[in-house]
């Protein structure tokens, strides 16, 4: 009986996953202008973002192949679940509610991803937060995005 070439499945996966999501990503974005650095079009920082992932997730695939490691384990069920429904809650409220309800609901959807934060660290963090998004959005960059309901 012959060992396996992946002496770390808990790399590999990762590494899999990583090329799979930039694999998609510069499929999606293929139609995408890219322009030149002179003037650059709307699908050249996805698709850079896109290699880099690529690389990222390759170096980690040939490293499993190098290097033991961990084995596969289960999911985390709850952080996965939590952030995704952290950026739904974005993409809901950002447009009808306002940066600042938007903010609110990423932060604190989000927060059940991992240990509790309590009742005063979630608001202190929920107003800073929202404080530092609207300077950087709204005053900083003029976006047009509604502040509040």
């Amino acid at each position: 009986m012959t060992a396996s070439a992946i002496r770390s499945p808990q790399d590999f996966a990762a590494g899999a996953v990583l090329c799979a999501i930039a694999v998609a990503g510069l499929w999606f974005g293929r139609h995408w202008e890219t322009g030149t650095l002179a003037n650059v079009g709307s699908g050249l920082f996805p698709r850079l973002i896109c290699i880099l992932l690529l690389g990222f997730g390759g170096y980690i695939l040939i490293r499993s192949l190098q290097h033991s490691g961990a084995s596969l384990s289960g999911w985390a069920w709850r952080p996965l679940l939590a952030v995704t429904a952290s950026m739904l809650a974005f993409a809901v409220t950002i447009e009808r509610a306002g940066l600042v309800v938007a903010v609110a609901a990423v932060v604190v959807v989000g927060s059940l991803a991992g240990a509790p934060l309590g009742l005063i660290r979630l608001a202190a963090l929920v107003a800073v937060l929202a404080f530092l998004c609207t300077a950087m959005f709204i005053w900083g960059l003029g976006l047009p995005l509604q502040v509040w309901p």
